[in-house]
């Protein structure tokens, strides 16, 4: 498991052949670069998520069937919340009658969407297993690759919207998407070949398509994450505070986005319903009897008339799984994050904070890009015990 990490050009690109020599990884490389392009509809699998058919079979081919006892515990737990998922969801689809496979209805889907994403951390936990510490070497320095190379394309694309979403289909996914990413990186460390200017170089990427997107939710994920790596490693808020310092009175593209994000935080203040209207949190409070066993993520219809939002899903993830799985569900869910976090430390768990903050306004649970994180944090966290 602890093999020597490339450091220098030259062992780089040494490593980078070896890479193209694993098909396995080519495919997770690949599926990161392709995540942030968004050719259908959301809702609908992405060019991107097309792969994981393909690397599932690849990873688990070279797999000793071992994993770390974190990666077990997690999995386990993560296990009853997806059956919960299953059961609840399935149970009103057949009390119901309701077996369409799409539209607000509808309650069929649904949990494969979650079952995909178990899958894919699965996966990352098993490459973790399978390559140790160059895996999450070469996680990160491809996932650098592509927040720089998002930047590059927001010179082209950004002043067709008045938010910028690149190629996702709306702002708020291009804000989660660099909030995932800034959190993956923040965990580059020195002995993974990531030092300091790389993780400032990504921070500072992340940052500008934040505020690009103009997301209040990501904007607020990302100064936490930038809060907290004060305390992780200062060097690299120092780095990018002076890069970032440098880029803003040099005025352009940065200036723009942090203008407009400035602007919509503005607009706030003209709503007409508060934040827990906004975000279907009252129908958590009309629909009590939901609040044991859950109401199912579907049939929409049912909560028309009784919330601001009518027929719509919550925009919470937080809320998502309060009203449709119940107290039950929500149970096996914190008992999952419980299993995520046992055994890391303080200053490696509170990283996770500004991720699942974006939960409280957003329905980011579907966004697979927050269980590769959760996969990098595992890894991570059993790398930092056998180098101790």
């Amino acid at each position: 498991m602890q093999v020597a990490i490339p450091r220098g050009v030259g062992a780089m690109l040494v490593e980078a052949r070896r890479v193209l020599r694993e098909p396995a990884l080519v495919l997770w490389c690949a599926y990161l670069v392709l995540f942030p392009f968004y050719v259908f509809k959301s809702g609908v699998p992405q060019p991107g998520d097309m792969l994981v058919i393909f690397m599932l079979p690849l990873a688990v081919r070279g797999w000793s069937s071992r994993l770390n006892r974190f990666a077990v515990r997690s999995l386990r737990a993560l296990a009853l919340f997806t059956g919960w998922v299953f059961f609840i969801n399935y149970a009103y689809a057949i009390g119901m009658g309701r077996f369409g496979l799409f539209g607000k209805e509808t309650f069929i889907l649904v949990p494969i969407f979650y079952l995909y994403n178990a899958i894919v951390f699965f996966v990352v936990l098993v490459f973790y297993e399978r390559y140790g510490a160059r895996f999450l070497w070469l996680t990160l320095h491809v996932v650098l690759a592509c927040a720089c190379l998002q930047v590059v394309i927001s010179f082209v694309l950004a002043g067709a919207h008045g938010r910028g979403m690149l190629f996702f289909n709306n702002p708020n996914q291009l804000g989660f998407y660099a909030l995932l990413s800034a959190s993956i990186l923040a965990y580059g460390r020195r002995r993974l070949g990531f030092g300091a200017v790389k993780a400032a170089v990504g921070l500072l990427a992340c940052t500008y398509l934040t505020l690009l997107s103009a997301s209040k939710a990501a904007l607020l994920g990302t100064a936490l994450l930038v809060a907290f790596t004060v305390f992780s490693n200062p060097r690299t808020l120092i780095l990018a505070t002076v890069a970032s310092l440098a880029l803003l009175f040099a005025g352009g593209p940065v200036a723009d986005a942090l203008d407009r994000a400035q602007a919509r935080i503005d607009a706030q203040d003209q709503q007409q319903y508060g934040f827990l209207e906004q975000r279907g949190y009252d129908r958590i409070t009309n629909h009590q009897e939901y609040w044991l066993l859950g109401a199912g993520e579907g049939g929409l219809d049912r909560f028309a008339d009784t919330t601001v939002i009518g027929d719509h899903e919550l925009h919470s993830a937080a809320g998502t799984i309060f009203f449709c799985y119940g107290i039950v569900g929500t149970s096996f869910f914190l008992f999952f994050l419980f299993r995520l976090v046992q055994g890391a430390s303080i200053r490696n768990a509170i990283m996770l904070i500004p991720a699942l903050s974006y939960s409280l306004a957003h329905q980011g649970m579907r966004f697979t890009l927050l269980w590769v994180l959760f996969g990098v944090f595992i890894s991570l966290k059993h790398q930092s015990r056998i180098r101790s």
